[in-house]
């Protein structure tokens, strides 16, 4: 089967040309561990928390860590000592207040970007309270008396409400904690204090009880869950055991009605019901609507709580002339109730609204997204009020991405710069959600090439993005769904992506074994009109329709509302199990194997099969799978030529060679070659290849195929990874130089490492850079595999995840240490690919000083007619906080002049920071659009232009070379595969 069944002895490798020291010059002083950006974060998310006015996001997870994001790239990172954090708020726009598992509560300044003060009250905190224009903080305890603390000063104020259940209403009953605390959203000066079987209004400024809300059914008094005010103040609604809701008149203490959360009463059905644990009343953007949005009491207590329950209760009575009946109507018959699925396998624990600029009602003013936190800390994103659920990555930083939903693999590859920036341009992304803060300064480094981050999703969606996103002050993101690809909503989760950067090519697979080719090009399915888009979306497709073929064409299912991006061109639908490993070259072929021992070899020209059979006929070692891929372009033994070469690792550490090579036919055949046992241990984890006289990579490429109808004849040398081992090769004469390891190989690659010679001039050298299992990254030279530099771990590693690490040829590495996290590092001196330096400590700024918090909302003239009294922020001081001290932070100086006082104030904020030079924010303008001058388009326009002229004539001469056997194979890789990729960015 096999031209060569023998390796030639090491005296034969002599006579060929002598391995060049590819790492010649290169010192140890050269190379340095830092971090570029960070993606994702550290731990499990557990809880939430949004500022309307400020537009940031904070995000707290087990590992302790806040992250606060805002507009594009902007982050920043808090680290605090306790691990679990239960309860986050903004308060003023400047301040986070945050309760911790142990019942401390931190104060953070967004201004400072520190921690301020920490307190720790006297007991256990059951829940807490606050206002986005007070300073003052309602927390509840165990004990079920409120304290009251004061921000601004690090304050414990004496003003107590002792427990009001045990005090006036149930005296013989055990304590009960604070269930809920919520200040009236009309009126600063009452609070609704709920305990388990009593909620009462309480007043600050008559200091008492003004009404007590008490649900009897018999001598049964249903414990309290939940008490929340209507955004009205003028209602409100109690949530008890068994999900039954009661809405209440607060200013008499009526009931109104009673009714249930679902229509049946859980008493008499056969299922038990989860419980209500969180309630939102939201305020419609008209003003006189409202809405009800709950979590829990819908699902099966087996299950956990997989959906939300929204009650549209619409335009809400007028309170002076609507009567107690015509109220109970309007609560027990609202005008429309739905339950909004969450399909995900985890429960839901906690929801957020993001509110739509104004801070006030609880953070829940007319929001257009509810985030949707789930028990294993992903995320769904819900659009409100439709319930529909979107995975839109733009819509959010890229950190936030990973769990969003959850990341189940990633790939890192670098792409040719200027290529890279016009195809960026056709996905330029403005629809984000958060728009706060302001990135700081980035150092520049200089490179011919950008690294590009891909993650694959349980959904079926693949994200491209920059992985030097933190070098950018705004950056876009490619969202490819392979799920709306074909169809299909089962078994959709990726688990490989390859990506060609020169040909801009995408291959995806997902669990089914499924595996879809993607092109970047124009839509021509692309269209504006709905009808056409609503047809498109329910067009009957499925794989399964097409039970005889492999390669299905699936042209027609791009999506039409993107007019450029990645479209789908081809599905591989082989029915061999799942992929073991997936690559698509950069000269038009992709290689898939499957866990079965398959492998399958598309030529994308056409497309076509050119080769499918199984390991087990051409191993000589019985492997049962390949791991690993690599396209080579390199001269094999004594062959006096180059060829396209198939290099595959197998499980059980064995390379096999496969020649791919022009046939008569006018089509491309593949040829098992040779196949050897590598390494000491399998399966092979990396493979690469590089020139033993330039040390430069051999993976084939366009620019390698423009010599190869002149007899290039490049001899090189493959670098095998092994589980614990690596080895150097030359194929079909040597085996030479060996290394072996203390912990298993997680990734390993060629990087070029620029430098200046000893006569001052540039020069180029290559090293091995390897990361190993435990996360320690090893420097290595080539080709006597020599270590030139060690780097402990960077952080606590999962070894899982950091096999998904990705090494780069510009000296980046992707390094993955966890689930939800991983890091951009380069391993090259700064100095020696920066052009500007930075101060390291700089981080992004998110407090902006000059954006208004509008005034609080308060009651008409009635409501003060019928005996409210009217307190002011500055009398709320004086009753709780008399005799405090001095402020005690210029945080609160910055804030108080951000507050609105008068209700005839119109706020419109902008968040382009100018207050002086430092917030001056000046749009980005290398997006633009404008003609003439010579701009970053231009430039690729005229690079692009040449390299597909070249190109073409590259396919030309091979086909020629080959007898003339390619002339319609060619065509295509030179026209079509490029020219159909960019002629929209460079005007062909």
């Amino acid at each position: 089967m096999f031209k060569s069944k023998k390796l030639k002895t090491v005296s034969n490798a002599i006579k060929s040309v002598a391995s060049k020291d590819a790492s010649n010059g290169i010192s140890s002083k050269m190379f340095e561990l830092s971090e570029v950006s960070r993606y994702g974060m550290n731990g499990k998310v557990c809880t939430f928390a949004f500022d309307p006015v400020q537009s940031l996001l904070a995000i707290a997870t087990d590992s302790g860590e806040i992250h606060v994001y805002g507009k594009q790239q902007v982050e920043v990172v808090f680290t605090l000592e306790v691990k679990a954090i239960k309860e986050m708020r903004f308060i003023k726009g400047i301040y986070l207040i945050v309760v911790d598992a142990k019942d401390s509560l931190s104060v953070l300044s967004l201004h400072k970007k520190a921690l301020l003060a920490s307190f720790f009250p006297p007991g256990k905190i059951t829940c807490i309270e606050t206002d986005p224009s007070l300073n003052w903080v309602l927390i509840g305890l165990q004990s079920g008396a409120t304290i009251v603390y004061d921000v601004d000063r690090d304050y414990l104020s004496p003003f107590k409400i002792e427990n009001l259940q045990k005090s006036r209403f149930f005296k013989r009953e055990p304590l009960s904690p604070v269930v809920s605390l919520q200040w009236n959203p009309r009126d600063i000066g009452t609070v609704l204090i709920a305990y388990d079987k009593v909620t009462v209004l309480y007043s600050f400024v008559e200091n008492d009880v003004k009404q007590q809300f008490i649900h009897e059914e018999g001598e049964n008094v249903p414990k309290v869950l939940h008490s929340v005010f209507h955004p009205n103040g003028l209602n409100i609604m109690t949530v008890h055991d068994g999900n039954c809701l009661v809405f209440w008149d607060s200013n008499t203490g009526q009931k109104i009605v009673s009714r249930f959360l679902l229509d049946e009463d859980p008493l008499i059905t056969s299922t038990v019901s989860t419980s209500i644990f969180k309630v939102a009343w939201i305020q419609e953007k008209d003003e006189n609507s409202t809405s009800l949005l709950f979590a829990g009491g819908s699902g099966d207590a087996t299950t956990g709580d997989h959906s939300l329950t929204l009650i549209n209760l619409g335009p809400t009575p007028i309170y002076t002339v609507t009567s107690y009946d015509k109220m109970a109507t309007y609560y027990a018959q609202p005008v429309s109730q739905k339950i909004i699925p969450v399909p995900n396998d985890a429960s839901i624990i906690n929801f957020l609204p993001l509110a739509n600029g104004n801070p006030y009602y609880a953070g829940n003013f007319a929001p257009m997204v509810i985030l949707v936190l789930l028990d294993d800390g992903e995320i769904e994103t819900l659009l409100y009020p439709s319930g529909s659920i979107t995975y839109k990555a733009s819509l959010f930083p890229q950190s936030i991405s990973w769990i969003r939903p959850a990341a189940t693999t990633s790939y890192a590859t670098s792409v040719p710069k200027k290529t890279w920036l016009g195809m960026m341009s056709a996905t330029y992304n403005r629809d984000y959600i958060l728009k706060g803060g302001y990135p700081a300064k980035k150092t520049l480094r200089v490179h011919d090439s950008r690294s590009a981050l891909s993650t694959g999703h349980t959904n079926g969606s693949v994200r491209i993005w920059d992985a030097s996103h933190g070098e950018l002050d705004e950056s876009s993101v490619f969202d490819v769904n392979v799920s709306h690809s074909l169809n299909t909503s089962q078994s959709v989760a990726v688990d490989h992506i390859s990506y060609a950067a020169e040909t801009a090519e995408l291959a995806v697979s997902i669990e089914s074994g499924d595996v879809v080719l993607y092109k970047f090009q124009v839509n021509q399915f692309f269209t504006s009109q709905k009808d056409v888009a609503l047809e498109m979306n329910f067009r009957r497709f499925s794989l399964n329709d097409k039970p005889h073929e492999i390669l299905v064409d699936i042209r027609d299912r791009a999506p039409n509302n993107i007019r450029e991006g990645f479209m789908p061109v081809t599905a591989v639908h082989a029915r061999k199990g799942r992929v073991s490993s997936l690559c698509n070259s950069n000269v038009g072929f992709v290689a898939i194997a499957y866990e079965d021992g398959t492998i399958i070899v598309i030529d994308r020209r056409g497309p076509a099969m050119i080769y499918m059979d199984s390991i087990s006929k051409i191993s000589k070692v019985r492997s049962s799978y390949v791991s690993q891929f690599e396209f080579t372009i390199m001269e094999y033994g004594e062959d006096g030529y180059s060829s396209i070469l198939l290099l595959c690792g197998t499980d059980a550490g064995e390379v096999i060679l496969l020649k791919i090579i022009p046939d008569p036919s006018g089509r491309f055949t593949v040829q098992p070659y040779d196949a050897l046992k590598a390494t000491d241990d399998g399966p092979i984890v990396s493979l690469a290849t590089f020139s033993k006289e330039s040390g430069s990579s051999c993976r084939a490429s366009i620019p390698r195929m423009q010599q190869l109808s002149k007899g290039l004849r490049v001899q090189a040398q493959i670098v095998i990874s092994g589980r614990t081992d690596i080895r150097l090769i030359t194929p079909g004469k040597s085996k030479d130089t060996h290394r072996i390891f203390k912990y298993p190989i997680a990734v390993s690659g060629l990087s070029i490492v620029p430098f200046l010679n000893a006569k001052n001039e540039h020069s180029i050298a290559t090293v091995l850079v390897t990361v190993l299992i435990n996360g320690e990254i090893k420097v290595l030279s080539l080709p006597e595999l020599k270590e030139i530099k060690s780097f402990a771990p960077l952080a606590n590693v999962h070894s899982k995840y950091v096999k998904e690490s990705g090494v780069l040829v510009n000296g980046d590495i992707v390094y993955r240490v966890s689930k939800t996290e991983a890091f951009l590092l380069t391993v090259i001196k700064k100095s020696s690919t920066t052009s500007q330096s930075q101060n390291s400590e700089e981080t992004d700024s998110l407090y902006n000083p000059n954006l208004r918090i509008k005034c609080r909302p308060y009651y008409n003239s009635l409501q003060w007619v019928r005996g409210s009294i009217y307190c002011k922020p500055e009398d709320l001081d004086h009753l709780l906080g008399e005799g405090r001290p001095e402020q005690k932070y210029e945080e609160e100086k910055i804030a108080k002049g951000t507050i609105s006082l008068s209700p005839e104030e119109k706020t419109h904020n902008t968040h382009e920071l100018s207050a002086n030079g430092r917030y001056q924010y000046q749009a980005p303008v290398r997006h633009s659009a404008k003609s003439g001058g010579y701009g970053p388009l231009r430039s690729i326009s005229r690079a692009m232009q040449n390299g597909m002229d070249s190109i073409e004539d590259t396919f030309n001469d091979y086909a020629t070379a080959a007898n003339e056997t390619m002339n319609d194979a060619t065509d295509q890789i030179g026209k079509d595969l490029i020219k159909g990729a960019f002629n929209s960015k460079i005007g062909l």
